[in-house]
C-alpha cells in the first residue's frame, strides 16, 4: 500500500443527531457461510448483505470485521485485558474501561473515549488495533516507551503518553489495545487556530520530533491526522457526566444482515459515527489556551537504520520525495522511514497548515513533478526514470530553480492575503524554513535540531521566546504509572 488510512481520518468536523440507518439493499456481496456437518453456520467467508446501502455508510467498511481485522465493539462494552496474553503488564495496572463513544477508525484499528474502571472519573483514549496489524501495535508501543516523558527532557511532553497497553482476545482474533491520553486531532482544530496559536503548534511538534530522534526513533508517518492537541486542563477536572453531556448524540448504522443466521459474533451490532470531540474542547476553553501540541500514531515507526520487522508494509500517508521515487521509479521498492524524511513530513505538515495547500494531490508518479518543482531540482537518481515517462519528460522544463522561487513567492503572498496583520519579515522567515525542510534531496535537509533553533522559531507570529513546555495538566500528571 502506498498510502494509509489513519486511525483518526473518520473524525468529521459535526455530528448529525441520533440516526439508524436502514434502507433495501442492492449490495453485490454475497451470503456466503460455512455450512457445518450439523447444518449449523459456520464462520462467515466474506461480508453478508444487510438493510443498508454500502456507498451511504460514513463509518469504516463492514468488511473489516472478519478473522484477523477489526474487533467488533460497542458502547458500554466493558474491555479487559486477556491474562493469558497480557503477562508483562503491570499488577497494579487497570482492571479494565467501559465504552463510552467513538473516537475515529480506518483499516489499522478502531479508537474509543473510555472510562478507566478503578477511576470512573477518568477518561481514557482507547485504541484496538486490527489483527493483521499486530507490529504495528508493538513499533508503536516500543516507541511510545522509549519515549517516555522525562522531566530532564520538555521535547518528550509533546509525544503522547502510553498509559496502559495488553492484549485482547475476541471473535476476529488477537489484538493489541494501546491506553493513551485523548487528545484533540489537528485535521479538526487547525482551521480555527490563529497565525500565533499555529506557531505553537509547529514549535511544539518539532520539540517532539527532535525528542523522538534523540532517542534514536524515527516516527516515519507524520501528517495532519497523526497530531493533534492535548485537551485543555480542565477537561481532567470535570466529570465524566459533565463531559458525556456535551456527547449525547450516538450517529449509527444499524448492521442487521438480511439473513438472520448470518449475523455472527465477527460483525457489531451497528457501525458507529466519531463523536464530536471538538464540542468539548471548545466548552473546556481550549482554543483561549496555549496549544500543547503532540506527536501521535507511531505504527509505523522504527530505530534509525532498523530493517524492517514483521510482514505488513511501510505506508505512508504523505510520502517523502525520496520514498515516492522508491515506490515509482524502482518498481515498487520499499523505502524505509528516516530522520529526513520525517523533516520533509514535518515541513509538509506546516505548509499545509498555515497555508491549506496539499503538496500530494494523488499517488501516479506525476506526484515527483509536484515534489521536485517545490525545491527546483530534479535528482540525478531520478534522471533515468524521468525520461522514460512522458508526462514527466514533457515537463522538464517546469523545474528550475526560477520556478521554484516564483512558486514559493506566490505562497507568500497567498499567506499574507489570509492574514493581513502578520509581519512580512516573518512570513519570510517561514518560507524560508520550509524551503530547508521541504528539500529534494534528503541530505540537504535541516535536522530537527537545526529545525529548532531556526530564527523563526524565534520570531515567528508574535510568539514568546523559547522557554520549557508548559507542565502536563493534571490529568496527564495522575495517570503516570
Amino acid at each position: 500500500m502506498y498510502y494509509k488510512t489513519n486511525p483518526f481520518s473518520c473524525i468529521p468536523d459535526t455530528i448529525s443527531t441520533s440516526t439508524t440507518t436502514m434502507a433495501s439493499s442492492k449490495s453485490t456481496l454475497a451470503d456466503i457461510a460455512v455450512i457445518n456437518e450439523d447444518n449449523s453456520i459456520g464462520r462467515l467467508k466474506s461480508v453478508p448483505r444487510c438493510y443498508f446501502e454500502e456507498y451511504e455508510v460514513l463509518q469504516e467498511q463492514l468488511s473489516l470485521y472478519r478473522q484477523g481485522y477489526l474487533h467488533p465493539v460497542a458502547v458500554t462494552d466493558i474491555i479487559r485485558p486477556d491474562v493469558s496474553i497480557s503477562a508483562s503488564r503491570a499488577q497494579h495496572a487497570p482492571s479494565g474501561y467501559r465504552i463510552l463513544h467513538k473516537l475515529g477508525s480506518g483499516g489499522e484499528a478502531t479508537v474509543w473515549l473510555a472510562q478507566e474502571l478503578d477511576h470512573l472519573d477518568r477518561a481514557v483514549s482507547l485504541k484496538i488495533f486490527s489483527g493483521h496489524c499486530s507490529s504495528a501495535g508493538e513499533r508503536e508501543a516500543r516507541a511510545l516507551k522509549a519515549c517516555v516523558a522525562s522531566p530532564n527532557t520538555p521535547g518528550s511532553r509533546h509525544i503522547l503518553s502510553l498509559l496502559d497497553d495488553f492484549n485482547i482476545s475476541g471473535p476476529n482474533g488477537t489484538h493489541k489495545v494501546h491506553v493513551t491520553e485523548v487528545v484533540m486531532p489537528l485535521m479538526v482544530l487547525s482551521r480555527l487556530l490563529s497565525p500565533t496559536s499555529k506557531t505553537e503548534v509547529a514549535r511544539d511538534l518539532a520539540r517532539g520530533l527532535a525528542h523522538v530522534h534523540h532517542c534514536g526513533f524515527v516516527h516515519g508517518d507524520i501528517h495532519d491526522g497523526n497530531v493533534g492537541c492535548a485537551m485543555p486542563p480542565a477537561f481532567a477536572r470535570e466529570k465524566i457526566a459533565d463531559m458525556m453531556s456535551l456527547l449525547s448524540s450516538y450517529d449509527v448504522t444499524m448492521v442487521i444482515p438480511n439473513n438472520p443466521a448470518f449475523h455472527g459474533p465477527e460483525l457489531p451490532h451497528y457501525l458507529l459515527s466519531a463523536c464530536e470531540l471538538l464540542l468539548v474542547y471548545e466548552s473546556y476553553n481550549g482554543l483561549k489556551a496555549h496549544q500543547h501540541a503532540k506527536l501521535y500514531d507511531f505504527g509505523n515507526a522504527r530505530r534509525a537504520g532498523e530493517e524492517t520487522n514483521g510482514t505488513d508494509d511501510v505506508r505512508w500517508a504523505w510520502p517523502p520525495p525520496e520514498a515516492a521515487f522508491a515506490y515509482h521509479g524502482c518498481n515498487k521498492r520499499e523505502a524505509l522511514p528516516t530522520m529526513a524524511g520525517d523533516i520533509w513530513c514535518l515541513g509538509a505538515l506546516i505548509l499545509r497548515l498555515f497555508t491549506g495547500e496539499w503538496i500530494l494531490h494523488d499517488t501516479s508518479p506525476a506526484c515527483l513533478l509536484e515534489q521536485a518543482k517545490l525545491d527546483g531540482v530534479i535528482p540525478a537518481a531520478w534522471r533515468e526514470y524521468w525520461d522514460t515517462v512522458a508526462y514527466l519528460r514533457d515537463r522538464s522544463d517546469q523545474v528550475t530553480h526560477e520556478n521554484a522561487d516564483v512558486g514559493w513567492s506566490k505562497r507568500r503572498d497567498y499567506f499574507m492575503q489570509k492574514n493581513p496583520n502578520v509581519d512580512v519579515a516573518e512570513v519570510e522567515l517561514l518560507i524560508s524554513l520550509l524551503r530547508r525542510m521541504l528539500a529534494t534531496e534528503p541530505e540537504m535537509r535541516l535536522s530537527a535540531d537545526e529545525v529548532l533553533t531556526y530564527p523563526w522559531f524565534a520570531e515567528g507570529f508574535g510568539a514568546p521566546p523559547d522557554g520549557p513546555s508548559p507542565e502536563p495538566c493534571e490529568h496527564n500528571a495522575s495517570v503516570k504509572r
